[in-house]
C-alpha cells in the first residue's frame, strides 16, 4: 500500500532558494523589460504612421495629425531672365508632388516633417528652355543642420542655388546640363 504522503513527497515543488524562476525579482524585472519593449514599439509605430500621414497630406498646407518632429519648408524661386518659367516635378519615397509650371518671380515651396530614422529625401526634376537638372533638394543627411526649418533655392540662368537657412550666401551650386529634346 502506498503511504497517503507519497504524492507530496514525489512532487517537486520548487522552493525560493533553490528556483531562478521563482524569484519575485527576476518576475518584475522580466516585466518592466517587457513593458519598455512594448512601448518602445508601440512609440515607434505611432511616430512612423504620423510620418507617412504628415508627408502625404501635408505637403503644402495644413498640420495633420501629430508629429514630434519639426517642420521644414523648401522652396525654390523662379529668377530666370526675360520672363522664362520653369517645370519642377519633386517626388520622395512616400509622395509625388506632381508638376507645375513656375512663373517669373514666383516660388514653388512644400513642407514636410523628417522621418525618425532620418532618410528623408525629396528630388526635383527643374526644366526650361536651356537646360535641366535633377536633384536632391532635400536630403536629411546633407540638410538638417543646414536648413532645419527653412531650405531656399533659387533657379537662375546660371545655375540651381541653394542658401543655408538664416545665410545670405550661396552654398550649394548646381550647373545646368544641356535641355533634353
Amino acid at each position: 500500500m502506498v503511504p497517503t504522503n507519497y504524492l507530496f513527497e514525489t512532487q517537486f515543488i520548487p522552493t525560493h532558494s533553490s528556483s531562478f524562476f521563482n524569484s519575485s525579482r527576476y518576475f518584475r524585472e522580466t516585466i518592466v523589460a517587457m513593458k519598455q519593449v512594448l512601448l518602445l514599439v508601440i512609440f515607434v509605430a505611432f511616430w512612423e504612421a504620423s510620418s507617412i500621414v504628415a508627408n502625404t497630406n501635408n505637403t503644402g498646407g495644413e498640420e495633420n495629425g501629430f508629429n514630434p518632429m519639426p517642420k521644414t519648408t523648401v522652396r525654390v524661386k523662379n529668377l530666370l531672365d526675360e520672363g522664362l518659367t520653369f517645370i519642377i516635378h519633386c517626388k520622395s519615397k512616400n509622395d509625388d508632388l506632381g508638376p507645375h509650371v513656375i512663373q517669373p518671380n514666383a516660388a514653388y515651396e512644400w513642407s514636410f516633417h523628417r522621418n525618425f530614422f532620418g532618410r528623408t529625401l525629396f528630388f526635383c526634376g527643374i526644366h526650361w528652355v536651356d537646360g535641366s537638372i535633377v536633384y536632391d533638394i532635400y536630403k536629411t543627411s546633407r540638410d538638417f543642420r543646414r536648413c532645419s526649418a527653412d531650405c531656399y533655392w533659387e533657379v537662375t540662368n546660371k545655375a540651381l542655388y541653394g542658401y543655408a537657412q538664416d545665410s545670405p550666401n550661396k552654398d550649394i551650386e548646381v550647373p545646368w546640363s544641356p535641355p533634353q529634346n
